[in-house]
């Protein structure tokens, strides 16, 4: 069945409905398709924050290009042209409220904390503007070389004007956003960065830390090289069986998911403290054990074990001895296991269970002011599917919001130059 209109937006997730919106905002006589691959609209937006919908953050704009990971000068139109502000007030015409949770990284969730909600919304907002939505289609082909742009579904030829793909990254491809549209792209003469996985867990070579999987631990220190530069995240992590999880982890993950392998990580316990403060703390009464001074610093079974791996490592019972029966060196490699624990990168979770995707269309083939293509005058690209990436917290979903209203915009104002 062949349709035509005046715009066609490839993927309902928050980059697509927010281009879709705008686009009928500036322009409220054109013809609109919504086409979504998945059963429902916004599948990988109701996963967002637990389900509770971390929507933004309530840092300044300003502060969000340092929480960019990768092409940070790209966004800077994006971001201006519609801010976090911007997407709040948004979301209170929408009927819905929000809450600051300033002490959990500035996120800004829905009120309710139910992302269906926001969902829900965004759906009837979208049959108030006229826009029309197919579900269940997933793109065959597409013809973007030409002044009317086709996109072939199993069921639907849709011709337009003009073409936005908001399709997203690789994880979860089970909400329909597997990539495959990159594939098509790349064909017609589309850079494509290698997609990789972003803030996902780190498993790593040390077998030991299975035994620590469940402990978690707060407001520590992770880093690593890059280049000649150090890289730190302050945050929580987990243990796991196979390695580190946590919001800490998740964002080292994004630093070094171009060439994790054999990558060196450290971990500070005890971020607080300087290293002599550490000392000290750990010969603070010299007539009880290391376990016994460290007590109330750190979780007592995290202690524990690490005492007894290092027991194990140099041959001297470091939980049974008072600090008395230590010398200097043995105290120095408890210290140097709490300050600078030392671990190497076996690989990153999978992909299909990246909270993002890193990679995609080159942003260097995209206009930032407007989101067009510079191969195709007419085409449009949001969020996910660009190259850039940013840390949790709420910032990429900003991305998807921000780049998806600069397309819609700047489409709607070329329609009526026309």
């Amino acid at each position: 069945m062949k349709k035509e209109y005046d715009l066609i937006v490839v993927g309902a997730g928050p980059g697509g409905i927010m281009a879709a919106l705008t686009a009928r905002k500036y322009n409220n006589t054109s013809k609109i398709a919504l086409v979504e691959s998945g059963k429902a609209l916004g599948q990988k937006l109701a996963m967002t924050g637990g389900g509770r919908c971390n929507f933004t953050n309530n840092r300044p704009i300003e502060e969000f290009f340092d929480m960019v990971v990768n092409n940070k000068k790209f966004l800077y139109s994006s971001f201006y042209s519609f801010t976090n502000e911007d997407l709040k007030t948004f979301v209170r015409s929408l009927g819905l409220d929000y809450n600051v949770e300033v002490d959990n990284d500035q996120k800004v969730y829905i009120k309710t904390s139910k992302a269906q909600d926001f969902i829900g919304a965004l759906e009837a907002k979208l049959k108030d503007a006229n826009i029309n939505l197919y579900l269940g289609c997933k793109v065959r082909d597409i013809n973007i070389e030409d002044k009317i742009k086709s996109v072939k579904f199993k069921d639907y030829l849709l011709s337009a004007k003009r073409v936005v793909f908001a399709t997203g990254g690789l994880s979860f491809p089970k909400t329909g956003s597997d990539g495959s549209i990159l594939g098509l792209l790349e064909a017609k003469g589309y850079d494509v960065v290698s997609p990789r996985p972003g803030l996902v867990p780190i498993e790593v070579k040390e077998k030991w830390v299975k035994n620590l999987a469940g402990i978690s631990m707060n407001k520590v220190l992770v880093w690593t090289k890059i280049g000649r530069k150090k890289r730190g995240i302050l945050g929580d992590i987990i243990f796991t069986h196979k390695g580190l999880g946590g919001p800490a982890i998740l964002k080292m993950s994004s630093y070094i998911n171009d060439n994790p392998l054999d990558r060196e990580i450290f971990i500070d316990f005890l971020p607080a403290m300087s290293r002599d403060q550490v000392y000290n703390l750990a010969i603070n009464d010299r007539k009880k054990t290391i376990g016994v001074n460290l007590r109330g610093s750190l979780p007592n079974n995290f202690i524990k074990f690490i005492l007894d791996e290092l027991s194990r490592k140099i041959g001297f019972d470091l939980l049974g001895q008072t600090t008395a029966n230590m010398t200097k060196e043995k105290i120095d490699i408890v210290v140097d296991a709490i300050k600078e624990a030392k671990f190497t990168v076996k690989k990153l979770a999978g992909i299909e269970t990246a909270t993002i995707t890193a990679g995609g269309i080159s942003h260097k083939q995209i206009n930032p002011a407007s989101m067009e293509s510079k191969l195709h005058p007419g085409v449009y690209f949001v969020g996910e599917m660009i190259d850039v990436d940013a840390l949790t917290g709420g910032f990429n979903l900003q991305i998807a919001f921000s780049t998806g209203y600069l397309a819609g915009m700047s489409l709607a104002k070329s329609l009526k130059a026309k």
